[in-house]
């Protein structure tokens, strides 16, 4: 049987708030609409094809998650990305995920371990047949939280999607991407190693390692006098954390 397509939204549902913050987010995240431009909203409405009550609802909830900044006269600007903000998303990463890997570990079962087994057997069969593996990356991270509760899955989510709009940077601030993929997957391997021992602390600084891996390789790509100051810091924690 063939896969049935999506519906299109109907005209009630496009006026909905929910459904401009979505379409809003996704083109702030995915690079539609640039880091730093200066936005109309009058412009955006009728782009989207909405009124201006549904826009400037999703506009604040935009601005209330950090993605689009108020200006003067209704105008919106898209935030800007740096480095500084990139090392705030991955300090924030490293300390609300590894306390959720601690967390979720001794509540995963075989089955779970499974999904985490398929999600990078994936990765690698989509790397080398040169597809688009980041969704069972995303898949793989998000499995790895998921079992601590509803609160650390969604901030976990949340900063997943932020860091995504440095995606460009990264893959450009690497000169051996290739490289970088067997780095994150033997780190990924590392975690699934000890998940596979029940051992949550060995899990959560494994996933502490990758994070600071992957960082630091954009950091060093963009700037490399850069010091990335929240970051050292929430490792630091993690390390005194899983070693008590």
């Amino acid at each position: 049987m063939a896969a049935r397509r999506p519906q299109a939204p109907s005209p009630q549902e496009r006026r909905s708030t929910g459904y401009v913050y979505a379409r809003l987010r996704a083109m702030v995240l995915g690079g539609e609409l640039p880091a730093g431009s200066a936005l109309s909203q009058a412009s955006l409405a009728g782009e989207l094809g909405v009124s201006r009550t549904p826009l400037r609802e999703a506009a604040r909830l935009l601005q209330n998650e950090g993605l689009l900044v108020g200006e003067p006269n209704q105008r919106l600007r898209v935030a800007d990305v740096s480095l500084e903000d990139l090392d705030q998303l991955y300090a924030i990463r490293v300390a609300t995920e590894a306390m959720a890997l601690r967390v979720a570990v001794p509540r995963m079962d075989a089955g779970h371990v499974t999904a985490l087994e398929e999600a990078l057997s994936q990765i690698e069969e989509r790397a080398v047949d040169g597809g688009d593996f980041d969704e069972a990356h995303r898949r793989f991270h998000r499995l790895l939280v998921d079992p601590a509760g509803e609160r650390f899955a969604s901030l976990a989510e949340t900063s997943w999607d932020h860091t995504s709009r440095y995606r460009a940077a990264y893959l450009t601030a690497v000169p051996d991407v290739s490289g970088a993929l067997l780095d994150a997957q033997s780190d990924h391997r590392r975690i699934l190693g000890a998940i596979r021992a029940g051992d949550g602390p060995q899990a959560a600084l494994a996933l502490t390692e990758h994070y600071g891996r992957t960082a630091r390789a954009v950091f060093a790509g963009a700037d490399g006098s850069f010091v990335p100051v929240a970051l050292d810091e929430a490792i630091a924690s993690v390390r005194v954390a899983c070693r008590a």
